[in-house]
C-alpha cells in the first residue's frame, strides 16, 4: 500500500525548528492535524521552555458548528429555546469533554461564542418579528445558562 501525497509530507518540528527555520530565513515550523487537533511548536509561557501545544482543528469546528446551526434550524419551530439550549448543552459537554485540553481553551470559548450567536440568530428567525433583543436573550441565558467548558485534560 502506498502514502497518499496529498495527505503525506515531511515538515521539521521540534525543539530547535524554529531556530533552525530562523537561520534560513524560513517561517515558523510546520503544524500538523491528528485526531482533531492541530499541532504547533511554542514555549511555555515564561518562553523558556519548548513545548508542543494543540488546538482543535479549524475544519473539525466549522463542521460541528454547521451542524449545530442546521439542528438548531430544523429544531427551532419544534422545541421551546430553553429545551433547545439543555438539548445543546448535551452536545457541547461532549466536544468539551474531548476538546477541552490544556493550550486549546480560548478556541473552545470560541466556539461556545459562535454557538450562543447561532442559536440567537435562528431563534429570531422563529416568526416575521424578532423574538429576542440581546437583553432578553441573555436573561432567558441566566435562567437556562449554555454549559460553559472547563478544563478537562491537562497534557502537562
Amino acid at each position: 500500500m502506498a502514502l497518499a501525497p496529498e495527505k503525506t509530507r515531511i515538515l521539521e518540528f521540534g525543539r530547535f525548528a524554529s531556530e533552525n527555520r530562523g537561520k534560513r530565513g524560513g517561517g515558523k515550523p510546520g503544524t500538523f492535524s491528528f485526531l482533531g487537533f492541530t499541532f504547533y511548536c511554542s514555549t511555555d509561557r515564561e518562553r523558556t521552555r519548548f513545548r508542543v501545544k494543540v488546538k482543535s482543528d479549524r475544519k473539525k469546528m466549522v463542521s460541528k458548528l454547521k451542524k449545530i446551526s442546521q439542528w438548531i434550524k430544523e429544531n427551532r419551530h419544534k422545541l421551546k429555546p430553553n429545551e433547545m439550549i439543555q438539548r445543546l448543552n448535551l452536545s457541547l459537554n461532549g466536544y468539551y469533554n474531548y476538546y477541552a485540553v490544556s493550550d486549546n481553551m480560548k478556541t473552545v470559548s470560541t466556539f461556545r461564542q459562535q454557538v450562543i450567536k447561532r442559536i440567537f440568530y435562528w431563534v429570531n428567525r422563529r416568526s416575521q418579528k424578532r423574538s429576542y433583543t440581546w437583553d432578553a436573550f441573555n436573561a432567558l441565558l441566566r435562567r437556562v445558562p449554555i454549559a460553559a467548558p472547563k478544563l478537562r485534560h491537562s497534557l502537562y
